[in-house]
C-alpha cells in the first residue's frame, strides 16, 4: 500500500524531485561542451560530467523516480535553455 504524504511531505518531495532535475539538465547539457576544451580542463570536465551522470543515476535509484517522469521535468529546463539559445544566436545574425 502506497504511503498517503501530508502536504509538506509532498512540496519536499516535489522540489527535491525539480533538484534532481535540474542537476541531470546540466549534466546533460554538458555534453554540448564535450571535446571543447583542452589538457587539464578537459580532463576535469570529463571527469564532472562522467561523476554527474553517476550521481543522477544513484539519486534516480534512491529516490526511486520513475524515468520518464523524470526526463519530463529535466526536458522543461532543457526547454528553458534552448529558447535562451535561440535568443542569443538570434542577436548574433
Amino acid at each position: 500500500m502506497e504511503k498517503v504524504l501530508t502536504i509538506e511531505e509532498a512540496k519536499i518531495e516535489f522540489e527535491s524531485h525539480m533538484l534532481i532535475a535540474l542537476f541531470k539538465a546540466a549534466v546533460e547539457q554538458s555534453t554540448l561542451l564535450t571535446g571543447k576544451y583542452k589538457q587539464r580542463m578537459k580532463q576535469d570536465f570529463n571527469r564532472w560530467q562522467k561523476i554527474g551522470f553517476m550521481f543522477v543515476e544513484e539519486l534516480e535509484k534512491k529516490n526511486m523516480i520513475h524515468g520518464e517522469y523524470m526526463n519530463k521535468l529535466s526536458d522543461i529546463y532543457h526547454n528553458v535553455n534552448s529558447g535562451m539559445r535561440d535568443e542569443f544566436y538570434k542577436g548574433l545574425e
